[in-house]
């Protein structure tokens, strides 16, 4: 699969403080132990590289701070409760459907009972739990089935998952930087898939999709959920704003009747 490329001039953007803060943690896991004050200290030496344009380290940098900070305490608080971090970066595999399934945990907790968390950072707004529940947000879920299978090979075994959480380094409710949020709930609810439910979900929209376009004949669909708010490198290939909205009785379609 192809990828776009940025310009060359071009200024660092969403995906270098993406893979930039990603990295920051896994250091601070890895060299640091998530000692206590570290993770600030990562995040300034950061931008003090060549590659942080001066507007980042103005604009952005202070945020960030103010973000990582809200971890440090946030790891720090749960480590009082019994919940420490297993592994950061973590990659696994499983064969689901006949289908062999790859994904990369952020980071794996194990919780104070022996069971794991999933953790995924978004520098931005992570998917809402209606996404999660209509199956277009599936990342969560889909790791929780390779960490129950066994299929992280630095994790003991497999292992019940009991959370799953997107940390955003973004503006909260509260207007602060860092929030934690969980597309599901124990129960579950209108909205929200239950927390106890979301492997088998995921597996089974998994299952689903891999039945009809990797292991069946039916075509690609070029975009499921056209009103979808997320863009792709190739959405325009799939001529949406030509065609959307086009019905059989539109003559410019195509369809209709013939007099030939």
């Amino acid at each position: 699969r192809l990828s776009a490329l940025e310009r060359i001039d071009a200024d660092p953007g969403a995906a270098w403080r993406g893979t930039s803060v990603h990295r920051v943690l896994e250091l601070w896991f890895r060299e640091d132990g998530c000692a206590p004050g570290k993770l600030e200290q990562r995040t300034r030496d950061l931008f003090r590289g060549e590659e942080a344009h001066p507007i980042l380290r103005a604009l952005w940098l202070p945020r960030l701070l103010e973000s990582v900070r809200w971890i440090d305490e946030q790891v720090a608080l749960d480590a009082a409760e019994g919940r420490r971090i297993a592994l950061v970066e973590c990659t696994g595999e499983t064969v689901l459907g006949g289908v062999t399934l790859h994904g990369t945990a952020d980071r794996l907790d194990r919780m104070a009972d022996g069971s794991l968390a999933i953790v995924d950072y978004k520098t931005g707004k992570p998917p809402s739990a209606k996404q999660v529940k209509e199956g277009f947000a599936l990342q969560l879920g889909l790791l929780g089935v390779i960490a129950e299978q066994g299929g992280f090979n630095r994790v003991e075994g497999a292992g019940e998952v009991s959370a799953f959480e997107y940390w955003s380094t973004a503006k909260g409710k509260d207007n602060a930087f860092g929030y934690r949020l969980s597309p599901v709930k124990p129960g579950g609810d209108a909205r929200r898939v239950a927390t106890e439910d979301l492997t088998a979900h995921a597996a089974g929209e998994f299952l689903i999709a891999a039945g009809k376009w990797l292991t069946g004949d039916d075509v690609f669909t070029a975009q499921l959920n056209p009103d979808l708010p997320s863009y792709g490198d190739y959405d325009q290939l799939m001529r949406l704003e030509e065609w959307y909205g086009r019905g059989d009785d539109d003559p410019a379609s195509g369809g209709g009747d013939s007099d030939g």
